[in-house]
This record gives structure tokens, sequence and C-alpha cells, in this order.
């Protein structure tokens, strides 16, 4: 049984350094041929509260970021204040404003952004200003010629948020960008491009063999120069 296991710790905010309380992934089953994941690349979570507890939210200055941004405290959760009572989603919106205010890149909020996304979906909430939000974000990444990364894959998921938001022209517009060095199957793409010239702009599962590709095929992922966090990784480093 594929099990997913939350569990209370204690964490050190990195901008104002209170000690308090935060849920975490304590287990979270590796990816799998059974695991569903969408076509925009990110692995389905069997709740919300799954997917909120990979971000932290200070109860005294509110900065709210990936929980590995947090350091991890000796002090027990008992003994210090709890984050704050925050929805599911609405923590993503929290990091979006930290992420703002620290004047991080718009890659790194436009991942956050399709995080919230995903969780609203989880939870059964309305999503689509999240899908706003990620495009303008995604938007803006894209037009910085400045960072390094894997620039075809996330035309590909400018294309999916595009096609999910009914803009049919612009998605494929954007799959048309995707280039070999994204390491994605090419029948996806095509895929893709076919349901876009089609209209659909409902949310799309991988098959099995095409997550093998992606994501159980062991290939090198080539480090960026960029400083910026989320390039640094795949984007399901923070949606696995």
């Amino acid at each position: 049984m594929k099990v997913f296991i939350l569990k209370e710790t204690t964490v050190i905010c990195p901008k104002c350094e209170l000690n308090f309380a935060t849920t975490q992934v304590a287990k979270m089953p590796k990816i799998s041929h059974e695991s569903r994941v969408e076509a925009d690349l990110h692995r389905v979570l069997p709740d919300g509260a799954v997917r909120a507890s990979l971000i932290a939210m200070c109860p005294e200055c509110l900065y709210t970021w990936w929980l590995s941004a947090f350091a991890h405290s000796i002090m027990l959760p008992q003994m210090v204040p709890d984050a704050p009572p925050v929805d599911n989603a609405k923590k993503f919106g929290h990091a979006v404003l930290s992420a703002r205010k620290h004047g991080l890149h718009s890659l790194d909020r436009a991942i956050i952004a399709l995080n919230g996304y995903w969780c609203a979906r989880e939870d059964f909430q309305p999503a689509g200003k999240w899908l706003e939000l990620a495009a303008r974000e995604l938007d803006e990444a894209l037009k910085d010629e400045s960072w390094y990364g894997n620039r075809g894959r996330y035309h590909h998921i400018m294309g999916e948020v595009l096609r999910l938001m009914g803009d049919f022209h612009g998605a494929v517009r954007h799959y048309s960008l995707v280039d070999n060095r994204s390491m994605l199957p090419r029948e996806l793409i095509e895929h893709q491009i076919a349901e876009a010239k089609a209209g659909n702009s409902a949310p799309t599962l991988l098959p099995q063999e095409i997550v093998e590709q992606i994501f159980l095929d062991k290939k090198p992922i080539r480090k960026p120069e960029s400083g910026m966090s989320i390039a640094q990784s795949d984007v399901l480093a923070h949606g696995a």
C-alpha cells in the first residue's frame, strides 16, 4: 500500500529565527509505474495537506517558503508556537508573497503558483485563479534569457497551463518550442498538441510508459549555473 505519513516537527525561521512547529512529510512513496502523473509533469497527491506540508509558514514574520529552506530545531514541537492555521492552498499564496517581498525569481514564483493550483485541486477547491497566476509568472520567467535550466521542459509546462486555461493557440505555440534537451518523449508533445487543437482543456493523465520514460529512466540531470533555487532541480522536486 502506498502510504503518505505526516508528522509535526520544529524548524527555525531563516528570517526572524523563531522556533515553531509545522507539519512535514515523514514518509512519501517513491514515484512508480502506479503513480498518477499528469501532463504538466506533476504527481497527483492524495490530499492537499501532503503538498502543503512541503512548505512552512512562520507565525511571527509570516515568511513562507519550501520547508527545506528552514533549519530543523532540537526543540520539541509541543514547546514552541504552531504555524498559522492557514488553508492548504492559501499557504502557497503566502509563499508567492514572500517570494515577491524577498526578490525571488519569477520561475520560483511560477512553481509555487503551480503547486497552489495542484493543491487546490487535491482539496477539491476552485483552482482557476492559480492557473492564471502561474501563467503570468511562467511567462515572465520564460522571457528572461538570463537563467540557465531546462527551458524546453518549462515551455511544455507553459503549454499545459495555457491548454488547461482554454488558450489553445498559445498552448500549441509553447509546445512547438519544446526541444530534445527537454528530455520529454516526442509522443507526449505531439499528443498534447493534438489535445489543444481538439479544444480539450481537461487535465491529462500520463500513461505508464510515459511516466517510466520521464521519471524512472535514470538520466543525468545537468546542473544549471543559475543561483535560482527552483532551477537547481526538476519541477517535481517540490511536487512529488
